[in-house]
Parts: structure tokens; sequence; C-alpha cells
């Protein structure tokens, strides 16, 4: 009977390590599902990275350009913001 009873105690405590620690791997702080979760945030930030840093490439190509290339600083200067050279008469034309 003694050792019916060790037994018995011993099954129920096997039976509630398991438990909790399938728990633990589906319910917990840490689980599986989490883990996946925290995955696809990372292949987002990943993704948003590489397209933050093809957005700095093109301005510092844009910078390049700005510094170095006077005929492109002159047509930017005429074309998007209206400036001209003095006694220089500007015509837009109108669609």
């Amino acid at each position: 009977m003694i050792r019916n009873r060790k037994s018995y105690i011993i099954l129920i405590g096997l039976v509630l390590v398991v438990f909790f620690m399938l728990f633990q791997l589906f319910l917990g702080k840490d689980s599986i599902l989490r883990q996946q979760e925290i995955s696809a945030e990372i292949a987002e930030y990943k993704a948003e990275i590489d397209s933050l840093n093809h957005v700095i490439e093109e301005r510092n190509k844009e910078i390049e350009r700005l510094t170095k290339d006077s005929l492109y600083k002159e047509e930017l200067l005429r074309t998007r913001y209206g400036m001209s050279r003095k006694e220089e008469k500007v015509f837009r034309m109108v669609k």
C-alpha cells in the first residue's frame, strides 16, 4: 500500500511537471507563439531598415549632385523654385 501511494505521488508530480512544461511552452511568457510574433516583428523591422537604407542612398546621391553638379542645381532652382538670373525674363507655359 505504501509503495502504491509513493508511486501515485510520483505520478502526480510527473503529470504536474509535464503540465507546467506544456503550459510554459504554449502559453508562457517565452512561448512558441510569442517567439513567432517576435520573429514576424523582426522581419518587418528588417524590411523597414532596408527601405530606409535605400532612401538614405538616394538622398546621399542627391546631396552629391547638388554639391558637385552646378547645372543640375541651376535646373532645380529654375524648375522647382521658379528662380531666375538678374534681368532675365521668365515665361511660363500654361496648359
